[in-house]
């Protein structure tokens, strides 16, 4: 895209493509450019690398929040969770290391919210390597959701208008605690209902 017009989007090629509404998504980047040559390792995507214990790379510092990875055992790769429910959970953990000295691991189940076009979307989780996808609801409706497993795992949810399937749903992927498939797939039930 070289520029956008009124009514249109017009290409680097010339090419002109008519538009009556234009939606950009530009993603995020952590500004960490400042800790070049700091010591402190940053990964491919330009975030400071924490460990399992939000610590980074020098001894006694600290990351958290959008600018920071960590390595997600519940996951088995290293997340970087682009919202403010992870700047706001990451300084409990860090607080508990430095003040009690402990060993206190991080592996939050990601969340993140929306509203969108007058519906309260809401996602846990992480459906990276999920291999079966199950639905609740129809997509159509003004309330759904749609579950990924991993085997009998629930491992992420993402839940439109349907906040008590998140509030459940977010719990069972923390336990980790089996599902049967069926059951996760009747809007009828409760989410919770499912396991097994």
């Amino acid at each position: 895209v070289a520029r956008v017009e009124p009514g249109a989007v017009l290409l680097d090629d010339g090419t002109r493509l008519p538009a009556g509404a234009v939606v950009v998504g530009i993603g995020a980047r952590p500004a960490t450019a400042w800790l070049a040559g700091s010591g402190i390792a940053l990964g491919t995507h330009g975030e400071v690398l924490a460990d399992a214990h939000l610590a980074a790379s020098l001894p006694d510092v600290y990351a958290v929040g959008d600018c920071a990875s960590f390595p997600s055992a519940r996951y088995g790769e290293r997340l970087l969770v682009h919202h403010w429910d992870n700047a706001l959970q990451g300084p409990r953990t860090v607080a508990a290391n430095i003040v009690g000295g402990g060993r206190e691991v991080y592996d939050p189940v990601p969340y993140f919210w929306s509203e969108q076009f007058g519906r309260f979307v809401q996602y846990a989780g992480h459906h990276a390597d999920a291999d079966r996808t199950v639905w609740r609801g129809d997509p159509a409706d003004p309330a759904w959701s749609v579950c990924w497993l991993r085997g009998d795992r629930l491992v992420a949810l993402l839940a439109v208008g349907r906040p008590r399937d998140l509030a459940q749903g977010r719990r069972l992927i923390g336990s980790g605690a089996a599902v049967d498939p069926e059951r996760v797939a009747d809007p009828a039930r409760p989410l919770k209902s499912a396991t097994v």
